[in-house]
């Protein structure tokens, strides 16, 4: 009841405060679930990943992509698909542009966290402006000589600016938080990357396909040399 007494003693701009501490605590509990998720994820598909890389095989790099349903590895299979269709000098951008799409996915709604960190003081410092003119509007009525009339508009001026600053504070460090958690989470998949395509540009792209199974609709583009050779 001392919540609901205070957002009432607050006025009108106490309720948009409240809604953006609401929206910016939903953000954080569902962010901090999904990138953690994704962190444990990623570590794992990477160590699959660079343990084959350690034998330079490809084909068990694109073995341990294809158990994997993640942007790391929807990343890291567009540049193998363009290596085992034999155009090993496509893969790094078939790679980025593929990234330019998936790793937005672990900054997501993060912005938000970011308008509301900046909206929130100035949502303050609207009802400290609000309170204010109550307060003069009360003098000019009464006169300075009865005090309890202006602590309403003092009341409301002094807990929206403290309310503001109480939901933006906490914003920003949440931001931060999850800031450094998507960069280490998209720092680890570049570094995968930039290995993997390391070994393509110094292993000859005419390998053994005997036993990949491509994804679909690259079959068809496997390199005659490659085909003649199994034969």
């Amino acid at each position: 009841m001392q919540f609901f007494s205070i957002i009432a003693k607050g006025g009108y701009v106490m309720y948009p405060i409240v809604a953006c501490s609401v929206v910016s605590l939903a953000i954080f509990l569902e962010r901090w679930y999904v990138l953690r998720h994704a962190k444990e994820e990623v570590k794992k598909y990477l160590r699959a990943v660079r343990k084959a890389l350690s034998r330079k095989d490809l084909k068990g790099v694109l073995e341990a992509t294809q158990k994997f349903q993640m942007p790391a590895s929807r990343i890291i299979l567009a540049g193998l698909k363009k290596y085992f269709a034999g155009q090993p000098k496509e893969a790094r951008e078939a790679m980025e542009i593929k990234a330019m799409q998936e790793l937005p996915f672990y900054e997501r709604r993060l912005s938000t966290l970011v308008v509301i960190a900046n909206i929130s003081p100035l949502l303050g410092l609207l009802g400290t402006v609000t309170g204010m003119i109550k307060t003069f509007s009360v003098i000019a009525a009464v006169g300075v000589g009865k005090p309890t009339e202006m602590a309403g508009g003092i009341s409301e001026a002094l807990l929206t600016t403290a309310a503001g600053l109480s939901v933006a504070i906490p914003t920003v460090v949440i931001h931060h938080y999850l800031s450094r958690l998507s960069e280490h989470i998209v720092s680890d998949i570049e570094r995968a990357s930039t290995e993997i395509l390391e070994v393509m540009e110094t292993t000859h792209p005419m390998i053994e396909f005997e036993g990949i199974a491509l994804p679909e609709g690259e079959k068809d583009h496997v390199p005659v040399s490659a085909t003649e050779e199994q034969n």
